[in-house]
């Protein structure tokens, strides 16, 4: 068994990693309960496995096993992902409560007639699924949004909004739309207690470039709250901090 840890990954000690080979990027965090199996798993910076998920499953120790999941990968409490084959997954990409990702069906004989079905799954960037099921041989788009209790049996393409059981694709071309409105996305961004300066926004002598996703400036207190608030409405940098700076990956 193989395991590869970036710089201040964060591994509750209930979680339970047994894959054969398993690279976890820097500054990703492991919750409680969490359980990483299979043949070979590869999780990029900065993602977050929230209680119970569940990468591995039926058959996730076969030659083909294998998932590939970006930066800013997010799973949610008690999501699943099986790796029984290949599962592409790639930039920003989140894995909701409850969501289950399927790359096999079978249970009763295949040679009476029952059916069965095996089958990698691929999904771009800048994708949510929130309490959504997958099945195999499924290929997602970037810049999609799938509704809540959806039932993913076919093709979705990019710049999409889908739902439904199953799913069918309820908007073409929606997504991204680059006209929000920077007032709006701040409302709720402890604008009383961080002095937020212009748009796009300063705090202290930090900039936050939100177009290119860009920092430049010192780090404080009042800037990690921001930028972490920033994220949890899915504005994302690749920046660390370095020496009291903002540096870029």
């Amino acid at each position: 068994m193989s395991i590869e840890l970036g710089e201040d990954v964060v591994i509750h000690p209930s979680a339970r990693i047994t894959a054969k080979n398993c690279i976890i990027g820097d500054r990703s965090i492991i919750r409680e309960d969490v359980i990483i199996e299979g043949t070979y798993v590869q999780i990029g910076r900065e993602s977050f496995l929230n209680t119970r998920a569940h990468i591995g499953g039926g058959s996730c120790n076969d030659p083909g096993s294998r998932l590939f999941a970006g930066d800013f990968f997010h799973m949610g409490a008690d999501s699943h992902i099986n790796i029984a084959r290949e599962v592409a997954i790639g930039d920003e990409v989140g894995v909701g409560i409850g969501t289950k990702i399927f790359t096999h069906g079978a249970y009763l004989s295949a040679y009476d007639g029952f059916p069965v079905k095996w089958g990698n799954v691929a999904i771009g960037n800048n994708v949510w699924l929130p309490h959504a099921w997958i099945t195999p041989g499924v290929y997602i788009g970037d810049n999609v949004v799938v509704a809540a209790m959806s039932l993913v049996n076919r093709n979705l393409p990019s710049g999409c909004l889908a739902g439904g059981i199953p799913v069918k694709v309820i908007k073409k071309n929606v997504y991204p739309n680059k006209y929000a409105d920077w007032n709006e996305i701040i409302r709720d961004i402890y604008k009383d207690t961080v002095n937020i300066i212009g748009s796009p926004p300063t705090v202290g002598n930090a900039y936050f470039d939100i177009e290119n996703r860009t920092i430049k400036g010192s780090v404080t207190n009042w800037t990690r709250v921001f930028k972490n608030q920033l994220r949890r409405n899915g504005i994302r940098f690749r920046y660390k901090e370095k020496n009291g700076e903002y540096v870029p990956w």
